[in-house]
């Protein structure tokens, strides 16, 4: 079972999840991050042997990427084609693979429901043949259009996060959507890990995934990742 997490986003814990984890995310600029961070990040995740992929988002580091924003298509592939191109180029330093790329925030939300951002983003993403995989959440249509782009896809699950009904996310403006404690995070494992999920109407939903995601932002995400990881383990 893949474990992944977000990372390079300004946290000082980094170096406490990379052991937990098989690969991570690396915010590159558009929401957070500068060449050097990125670097640093990809060293960091080298040292622990970590699977190191991209993390681009809109252009808004102001808001973290966690806002929708108006933006011309054009404009966002151009951010999103510079935000690849630093990456590509600190990865390069240290002669790694690019195994996964994965949309942030409000730009990996709003892909769900808009054909046209979508295929905005595959297309810059065309550009990189060198990405192994891209991450996309899972029981949504944006699978199957990424395989018509011939990219092998890995879906995920957010370990720390409650899901509406239709199986996206529930908006971080309302108290419901984050888990909040580590006996509710617990609880909420055990659910992925039977291949269920926990929806906004109470009931459980069959769901299929290949990797796991956990935020690092979060006060109580040290404490989940080492549930996590104790339980991956026993799988």
């Amino acid at each position: 079972m893949e474990v992944n997490v977000d990372i390079g986003e300004g946290g000082s814990n980094d170096h406490i999840f990379m052991p937990h984890v098989s690969s991570c995310s690396i915010a590159c600029g558009g929401h957070y991050g500068s060449f050097s961070t990125i670097k640093k990040t990809i060293k960091l995740a080298s040292d622990h042997s970590v699977k190191i992929g991209s993390h681009p988002s809109y252009p808004d580091k102001i808001n973290f990427g966690r806002k929708s924003i108006s933006i011309n298509l054009n404009d966002l592939k151009k951010s999103i084609r510079f935000q690849l191109l630093s990456f590509k180029k600190a990865l390069n330093h240290f002669s790694l693979p690019w195994h996964h790329c994965k949309a942030h925030g409000a730009l990996y939300n709003d892909m769900i429901k808009d054909e046209n951002l979508t295929n905005a983003y595959f297309q810059v993403l065309k550009e990189f043949p060198e990405i192994e995989y891209i991450i996309l959440p899972t029981g949504q249509e944006i699978v199957n259009t990424a395989k018509s782009y011939k990219y092998k896809v890995l879906r995920e699950v957010f370990s720390d996060r409650y899901y509406n009904d239709d199986l996206t996310l529930i908006s971080r403006t309302k108290k419901s959507s984050i888990v909040n404690s580590t006996s509710l995070f617990l609880e909420n494992l055990n659910f992925l890990l039977e291949g269920k999920i926990n929806l906004s109407n109470k009931l459980k939903k069959e769901i299929f995934f290949d990797t796991i995601c956990l935020h690092t932002d979060h006060e109580k995400s040290i404490d989940f990742i080492k549930v996590l990881s104790e339980k991956i383990k026993k799988q």
